[in-house]
């Protein structure tokens, strides 16, 4: 008889289960649910903050380490960086404030209104170059690129300056003539001048700007002031304080005056341009070096060919064909010159440019009035200021002054410059990133404005 499995005689509970979607919620007080709403957002505004310093840490290592080493531009591998190019900038800007200052100042000395040469050259750019940051820009990188050529070219023909080729280039600079101390008769007074200095130019010598002189500034356009007409040779001189001080002084006296006007110069461009001393002093290390190149690879002596010669400008081929017919159907050539050249200041003359040194002229002008018939019409002959029209009176060779030579050698310089940095032996790159870094300070101050 099987054994009976003894129970309760109770009915078995079955385990308690939630029901469904039903679960077990824990109880937080108030203050527990506002701290837990408070760490997060502690560590939200924490995460904020670690981006923000993150953003702000890489804008300064951008701004300060990656940013200055970033290539404007590259001349068979040496590069120019951004810090570089804003320095040259500083440094340009500068100069050119204090030589804008100048002008207007020896205009007002001499009673002259400013203002009547503002559209006019070369004041006209010398302002736009500091109310426009691009053009100057431009101007910088190209003539940095320039430099870097000077730099490699001097080398390879082993040409070097010394520290008395600087000193020349500070005297020329400030107007200073050291050979002119001894054994002249002073003058009454000194006159002040407003003779142009061209601006971001390689070297001190000046350029006549109402010349057919070919420009760096790739932005600016052709205006009938730059035209043809010919001025008198201008004296590389005049951009500071004129010195020699007053022609009372004796010759150390006037040593002293010179180092004192260096000195306060120095001081100027230097803060104001935030750079160093030395920084400045390569600045004309550079002139220096470039003169010296330019007088090794060029061949004009003071013996050269002059012309006398008239022409008319207009601005298209057309116009021009249209002048070269007339003129071969009658027309007076000085009635036409005066009433279409956009050359205005021969224009008003009737086209005439007066005797004047073959080396004045840009080719292919030169070549025009060089080998063209004497009496033939010459032309249509294009430039870059636009369509001639020539005729050649005469020729004879004369004797060029030091300071046309000068002139004619810092022109034929720059032709070869060009030539070399078209040469396809030439790596040259240049990064748009310079107008993004082109420096607006310092700001002109027009002096007692």
């Amino acid at each position: 008889m099987a054994k009976r499995r003894q129970t309760t005689g109770l009915p078995k509970q079955k385990a308690s289960t939630p029901a469904s979607g039903e679960h077990k919620r824990e109880f937080k007080s108030r203050a527990e649910r506002e701290a837990v709403t408070q760490r997060y957002v502690l560590i939200g505004t924490s995460v904020a903050v670690g981006l923000i310093v993150l953003i702000l840490v890489a804008a300064v290592v951008l701004e300060l380490f990656v940013n200055p080493n970033r290539v404007v531009a590259s001349v068979n591998g040496d590069n120019i960086s951004v810090s570089q190019f804003q320095e040259q900038v500083r440094i340009e800007r500068a100069l050119l404030n204090l030589r804008i200052n100048n002008f207007i100042t020896n205009l007002n000395a001499m009673g002259i209104d400013p203002n009547q040469f503002a559209g006019q050259e070369p004041l006209r750019t010398w302002l736009a170059q500091v109310q426009i940051p691009d053009q100057l820009g431009n101007s910088v990188v190209t003539a940095m690129v320039e430099d870097a050529l000077v730099r490699q070219q001097a080398a390879a023909l082993g040409i070097s300056v010394s520290a008395e080729d600087v000193d020349k280039q500070w005297e020329q600079f400030l107007g200073f003539d050291p050979n002119a101390l001894a054994g002249i008769e002073p003058t009454a007074t000194v006159e002040p001048t407003i003779t142009p200095t061209p601006f971001v130019s390689p070297t001190p010598s000046p350029v006549p700007t109402a010349t057919l002189v070919p420009t760096i500034e790739a932005t600016e356009e052709a205006t009938s002031e730059a035209t043809v007409e010919v001025t008198e040779p201008v004296e590389p001189t005049a951009t500071y304080t004129p010195v020699p001080p007053p022609p009372t002084l004796t010759a150390d006296e006037q040593m002293t005056e010179f180092a004192s006007t260096k000195d306060a110069f120095m001081a100027s461009i230097t803060a104001s341009a935030r750079v160093p001393r030395d920084r400045l002093n390569q600045y004309f290390e550079m002139q220096a070096l470039r003169t010296a190149l330019r007088d090794a690879v060029t061949d004009l002596s003071a013996e050269v060919p002059h012309v006398n010669a008239r022409h008319i400008l207009v601005a298209t081929e057309e116009e021009a064909q249209d002048i070269l017919a007339a003129l071969q159907a009658g027309d007076s050539f000085a009635g036409l010159a005066q009433a279409s050249s956009t050359d205005t200041g021969s224009g008003a003359t009737g086209g005439e440019l007066g005797w004047t040194p073959v080396t004045d002229f840009v080719n292919p002008f030169a070549d025009a009035v060089t080998d063209g018939d004497l009496g033939a019409l010459i032309g249509p002959i294009q430039t870059e200021f636009g369509w001639h029209i020539i005729q050649v009176h005469d020729r004879e060779i004369r004797t060029i002054t030091a300071n046309q030579l000068d002139t004619a050698k810092e022109r034929q310089f720059q032709t070869w410059l060009d030539d070399l940095r078209a040469s396809t032996d030439q790596k040259i790159e240049i990064d748009s990133v310079w107008a993004d870094n082109v420096p607006a300070e310092p700001a002109f101050v027009l002096n007692g404005g």
